[in-house]
Formats: C-alpha cells, structure tokens, sequence
C-alpha cells in the first residue's frame, strides 16, 4: 500500500511538474557580445616622471612592454570617470595593470599597486627624459 502511494504521489509531482515546465521553444538563446571588456597585464616597474607615469609591463611570456600614462588622467578626488585610477595592492598578489575599452576603444587604465612608493615596482624617471606623449587622450597598449 505505501509502494502504491508514493509512486501515486511520484507520478503527480511528474505531471505536475512538465505541465507546469516551458517548451524549450519558449527559450531563446542568443550570443550577445559585450560593450565594455578589459586585459590584465603584470607590470614590473612604474616610474614617476613630471608629466606622466611609465609603466613597464609583461609583453608575451618574455618580452617587456612600456606604455606612458599621462599624470593628467588622474583624478585624487575620486572622480569615476577619471582615465587613471590606482588600487592597492592586496597583500600575496603581483602588481597589475587593468585596460579597460568599450566598443573597441580605450576607456581607463588602473594601475593596481603597492601603495608605499618605497615599494621596489616604484621608482623615478630621470628629469632629462622627454615625454612627448603626455597630452594624449588614448592608451595604446601592445600584448
């Protein structure tokens, strides 16, 4: 008696169930690509010059990048559509930089490191060397 009424009780919640379920025709499925996408890169050194910061970065699995990020893109107040933003390091991590572009073109770079400019991936551009490309408005970046 109880076998009975538990497949009775089993056979309901089926029934139940696949009435209650959409045709799979009522899912629609389809690839949307995303407007805004980003690439992380290992930065290995970040050296502070007048106008800009140069940021020597992880190119391939041997080569080494640099690319100028102008000084002028940062915003200390916080500022969410600034072009440069900085983000501490969390502790067991390498120090990164984050490209982020919509639709193809560049939106914002952040620059995740140490904090401390006494830190080893921090140091200081000579004088003498000209930036000429601080006044830009775009990253360009090779991978």
């Amino acid at each position: 008696m109880k076998k009975l009424f538990v497949l009775s009780a089993l056979l309901c919640a089926g029934v139940l169930f696949s009435a209650s379920a959409k045709e799979k025709a009522d899912y629609k499925y389809e690839y949307q690509e995303a407007a805004i996408s980003y690439r992380n890169v290992q930065v290995y050194k970040v050296l502070d010059h007048k106008d800009a910061y140069i940021v020597m970065y992880a190119k391939g699995h041997r080569d080494v990048g640099s690319v100028t990020v102008p000084k002028k893109w940062y915003s200390a107040a916080k500022n969410p559509d600034a072009k440069l933003n900085f983000r501490a390091l969390p502790k067991g991590m390498n120090p990164y930089m984050t490209v982020i572009s919509r639709d193809g073109s560049f939106e914002r770079v952040i620059l995740t490191v140490p904090t401390s400019r006494a830190s080893a991936i921090w140091g200081i551009a000579s004088h003498e060397i000209k930036v000429d490309d601080a006044d830009k408005d775009s990253l360009e970046i090779k991978y």
